[in-house]
């Protein structure tokens, strides 16, 4: 395993007072692991330094050594490297309050982070990542966009995790590069395995492609591997939504959200990378004493489908998708927390005042989970949900599981 080091001292501290046990500490650990870097920092400029000098996205994981207390400042800037991290802490000069700090700022931002104080259990911390490996690379090398602004009802979303930022200014750059009738070509194939099209006309149809084909461009030029969008945003100016491309693109395998939530996408892109499923983010619309329902314009078209209006703004191309019969997953990601339940897909439900897509889940005491939830948006996966709860787990999630 590569390690990559880096030693941390207060400004007000002396590093000569600390070359002893820094050149004993690497000596050490030289000798169990290919080690790199070993740079003492106190100020954002050594850090800088350090990063130019040795690749830290390239090491397996990164171990953190506050040698005193207020190094928490420049350490925590390594969190940009999104590397599975080990904190070294020692009793002496602050150091293990410093790496408590540290610990909470690197697991807040969804980076797998252990605080040892010896050397045993430094070595095991490294060897536990080592069996890992795959599954942590996975999950913190996914590179997620969000187009355009998160939607300001979303008053809970926070998500402390690097993303790209595409305006809407520029999603409308690469719409203009395109026809109606590109759009229609676009998705031709997917209107004709439509069961039926109630509300959308040609030219709402022709819309809903460009925006598939403005997104696609986006994602190639970006190189996302999904992607969030404030849709409500497209709706005034376009005179549609994207809820048919987001269908798609989740078909197709890319994890897509709605609404801009990125804690949506996130969990979406796991369900993706780790069971190669699509999931379906619904609003909870209504629920009872064993079951709870879920709606949105928008799922993966993975049953039959009807093609509709959005249900808010009567305008654009939304789904109403017939999903599938059978065991699933129902789970909340916000933060570093999470909510896991498993269900059963017992049936479909229409009713014109929700949302289209709209299927009825059999949950175990439903107004439990509905009271220990973490806010709305839900997301159903058609995963065992203790298989779920491990992994989430694995990557570093507080996971309660019902």
């Amino acid at each position: 395993m590569k390690v990559g080091v880096v030693f941390g001292i207060s400004e007000l501290a002396s590093p000569k007072a600390f070359e002893e046990k820094v050149s004993s500490f690497i000596t050490k650990l030289a000798g169990e692991f290919d080690v790199s870097g070993g740079f003492i920092v106190s100020t954002k400029a050594e850090f800088k330094e350090a990063k130019n000098e040795v690749n830290f996205n390239d090491v397996d994981v990164l171990l953190l050594y506050p040698l005193t207390g207020g190094t928490e400042g420049v350490l925590r800037e390594f969190a940009v490297f999104r590397r599975p991290t080990v904190i070294y802490g020692d009793p002496y000069n602050n150091s293990i309050a410093s790496g408590i700090e540290l610990r909470e700022y690197f697991r807040e931002r969804l980076i797998p982070t252990t605080l040892v104080k010896s050397f045993e259990e430094l070595k095991a911390a490294v060897l536990a990542y080592e069996d890992l490996k795959e599954t942590l690379e996975k999950f913190l090398r996914m590179r997620i966009g969000l187009i355009g602004r998160i939607s300001p009802w979303l008053i809970n979303e926070r998500l402390d995790i690097p993303y790209t930022r595409i305006s809407l200014k520029k999603f409308y750059e690469y719409y203009e590069k395109t026809t109606d009738e590109e759009g229609l070509r676009a998705i031709e194939e997917t209107v004709e395995k439509a069961t039926e099209i109630k509300e959308p006309s040609k030219k709402d149809l022709a819309i809903a492609g460009r925006v598939y084909l403005a997104i696609k461009r986006i994602l190639e030029d970006y190189r996302l591997d999904g992607f969030t969008i404030g849709c409500f945003d497209l709706i005034e100016k376009l005179g549609g939504t994207p809820c048919l491309a987001l269908a798609l693109f989740n078909a197709e395998g890319i994890p897509a959200a709605c609404e801009g939530e990125l804690n949506s996408l996130l969990g979406m892109m796991i369900i993706r990378k780790f069971f190669s499923k699509p999931a379906f983010m619904g609003n909870v619309a209504d629920y009872g004493g064993d079951y709870l329902i879920l709606a949105h314009c928008t799922a993966p078209l993975i049953g039959r489908y009807v093609l509709r209006s959005h249900f808010e703004s009567g305008k654009g191309v939304g789904v109403e998708v017939e999903l599938p019969k059978g065991k699933a997953s129902l789970f909340k990601i916000r933060g570093r927390r999470a909510v896991v339940a498993g269900v059963e897909v017992i049936g479909r439900e229409k009713n014109e005042n929700r949302c289209r897509t709209q299927v009825k889940l059999k949950i175990e005491d439903a107004p439990e989970f509905i009271d220990g939830t973490l806010g709305n948006h839900h997301l159903l996966a058609y995963v065992d949900s203790e298989e779920l709860a491990d992994l989430l787990s694995e990557l570093g999630f507080e996971v309660m599981l019902y």
